[in-house]
Formats: C-alpha cells, sequence, structure tokens
C-alpha cells in the first residue's frame, strides 16, 4: 500500500473516532458537512482564544442551518485544503471559485458568496502596475502559504524577478516598510486588517485581479451532490427573503 493511501487510511480512522466523540446534539437529528476553511481574516479566522469567526464563515453557517445541517469546522493550509478535498476527506470548502486544479473532482454551488482582490502594494513613488505581467523584474514580497491561484508561479521561477517570502502578514509589512521588496503582493480583505494592527504610512496598491468565491463540494466525499443542491436551494430562498448572501 503506498504512503499516501496509508496516510488516508489513517487519517480516515482518525476521523471515525473524532466523529464518535461530537457532541450529541450533532448526531441527534441534523446530517453534518464536514469544511475545511483557511486563515483569511475577517472572512475566515481563529481568535487567540480558538474560536472561529468571520464574515464568509458566518454567511455559510446561515446557509447551512436554512438547509438543515451542521458544519464541522477544520482548519488547513491552502495545499491540504486541495488535497482533502481530491481525496474526499471533507465534503466542503469556503472558497475561491473556478480554480482549474480543482475541476476534475470538485462542484461549485450556483451562486457567489461574494469576492475576494489581490493587490500589489507599494511605497509613495512606485511605479504604478496594471496586472500581473508588470510585476516581472520586480522584486515581490509574497506571503507563506498562500497559491495566488498559480498566477505568480512563472514568476518564481524567472531569474529577473526577486521573491521574498514572509511568513505572516503583519512580516510583510514590515518587509515593505524596510524596502525589502518593491511589492507586496496580498488580498485586499485581511491586508487591510493586518493594516489596523501594523499601519504603514504612503502606502498604496494597484488592483491586479478579482476573483469570486463559493462553496466547493468534492466530488469523491458520500452525500456531496445532496448537499449541494439543499444549499443551493437553502441561498435562493434566503435570497427571496432579502437576508444576507454575501460575506
Amino acid at each position: 500500500m503506498s504512503k499516501l493511501r496509508t496516510f488516508f487510511r489513517d487519517a480516515s480512522f482518525v476521523t471515525m473516532i473524532a466523529s464518535s466523540l461530537m457532541p450529541f446534539a450533532y448526531a441527534a437529528d441534523r446530517p453534518v458537512i464536514r469544511s475545511a476553511y483557511i486563515e483569511f481574516p475577517p472572512l475566515a479566522y481563529t481568535t487567540e482564544s480558538g474560536e472561529l469567526e468571520g464574515s464568509f464563515i458566518d454567511l455559510t453557517e446561515a446557509i447551512a442551518d436554512r438547509a438543515g445541517y451542521d458544519i464541522v469546522w477544520q482548519g488547513l493550509p491552502i495545499e491540504r485544503v486541495y488535497l482533502y478535498l481530491e481525496y474526499g476527506e471533507i465534503d466542503m470548502w469556503p472558497g475561491s471559485a473556478g480554480i482549474p486544479e480543482l475541476a476534475p473532482f470538485i462542484r461549485e454551488t450556483d451562486f457567489h458568496t461574494g469576492s475576494i482582490q489581490l493587490n500589489a502594494y507599494s511605497r509613495a513613488g512606485a511605479e504604478p502596475v496594471s496586472e500581473i505581467q508588470d510585476l516581472r523584474g520586480k522584486s515581490l514580497i509574497l506571503i507563506r502559504g498562500y497559491t495566488y491561484f498559480r498566477l505568480l508561479d512563472h514568476l518564481k521561477e524567472d531569474p529577473d524577478t526577486g521573491i521574498t517570502i514572509a511568513p505572516n502578514h503583519l512580516s510583510a509589512i514590515r518587509m515593505l516598510a524596510f524596502e525589502r521588496g518593491d511589492y507586496l503582493i496580498n488580498f485586499q480583505s485581511p491586508m487591510e486588517n493586518s493594516l489596523e494592527i501594523s499601519p504603514l504610512p504612503g502606502l498604496r496598491y494597484d488592483n491586479l485581479l478579482k476573483w469570486p468565491t463559493t462553496l466547493i463540494f468534492s466530488r469523491n466525499a458520500p452525500g456531496t451532490d445532496k448537499m449541494l443542491e439543499d444549499m443551493n436551494r437553502a441561498w435562493r430562498s434566503m435570497k427571496e427573503e432579502g437576508a444576507r448572501v454575501e460575506h
């Protein structure tokens, strides 16, 4: 048996044991959706006290509640989210729509839950950029753990483009302040959240792209076809009633 299959066999066993220890409230009447999230404040994040919060989390739970489901959340790095969706180790991920590498093994809801924006942040006086290709030959600061939809992979391999990886958003802001790079490439929501903690005077940004978000279900997890259709119906019902249907 391969190491990968052994890993998922063991992971499934752990999941089975954990499920047997869930509070009775989960198992009583309502089915459970196993969902992953990534740290993406303020849309989804873990507080200092270990609580899960965020506008995307709240919206997803509201739709699931309307559809008759509870959600068990699991925080994962983005690469692990992709892997778990592929192998059916999670049912759902509230995340970015239309990611090509996920297409063969996921289905998305009929609706979008909002959008995220990717920007190039720079100090005052930096040359404006309007698209990703304009970053070629520049010195870039990236955030560890983000795939950037694979749109920056060719720049990482370009000998004329400098890449510095920051361990987190606050470190990335400090690197830009100390001129460790020309541009910090980051998503607007977590960047604004971090700037409230660590402001950077004179900061400017250029928008590189805007990407829709949705609820993504694994094709390889049992029961997800019904989950997806139930969530579609719940969202339509909420929209007809005038409820908030975007994060």
